[in-house]
């Protein structure tokens, strides 16, 4: 991964994603998403092309973005994309880098959306099968003023969309999200597949 999404190939024209190199003991240049970034400067990961929201996600969860905020190489100074979280300890490891918008939905008491948790999702698991189903459409995207995707995990560990896989909408265009296309593996009879996600209502 590094800023080669083939669906993100144009700058961005809203949102911010900012990360400072602040790697005071070495005052070198990190590399984050094969661009440069100066000690104590910052780039706007989102201005890069490739690079989406759904990447900047991923490598936050299990990549370079991560690792270089583990190792306090970086703070991030602006953050307004959609870093939904449905896990506690991820979601307190996104505030403790400075991250406090899009962590999660906000909206009246009187929602327009309900959410569904560990829901399994439907397929044959063979081995050879990548095609699986939600029971129902789920929101993909900004709806009422929040913004919603679909997580996965399989076998209780999390996968990632354009990483792990892609989602689809089986009627076609406008019918709503209900399908995960797998890319890097096949389930096996063996494996559990559940999804978090929201719905209208």
């Amino acid at each position: 991964m590094g800023g080669m999404n083939d669906f993100a190939p144009h700058l961005k024209k809203y949102g911010c994603f900012i990360v400072r190199n602040v790697t005071p003991d070495r005052q070198k240049t990190l590399q984050i998403f094969k661009y440069p970034i100066l000690f104590n400067t910052t780039r706007d990961i989102l201005q890069i092309p490739g690079v989406s929201e759904a990447d900047i996600r991923a490598s936050l969860l299990k990549g370079e973005l991560r690792h270089k905020i583990l190792a306090k190489d970086i703070i991030i100074e602006c953050s307004d994309i959609d870093l939904l979280q449905f896990n506690d300890d991820q979601k307190a490891f996104l505030e403790d880098a400075g991250i406090m918008k899009g962590l999660e939905v906000t909206g009246t008491g009187n929602p327009n959306y309900a959410f569904k948790e560990e829901i399994s999702l439907i397929g044959m698991k063979n081995g050879v099968n990548k095609i699986f189903y939600t029971p129902e459409p789920f929101i993909n995207g900004l709806y009422f003023s929040n913004s919603f995707h679909v997580e996965i995990k399989h076998n209780g560990k999390a996968v990632y969309e354009n990483i792990d896989y892609t989602i689809g909408e089986s009627g076609g265009p406008g019918t709503g999200y209900d399908t995960i296309n797998f890319i890097q593996f096949a389930p096996l009879v063996k494996s559990t597949l559940v999804a978090w996600y929201a719905i209208k209502v």
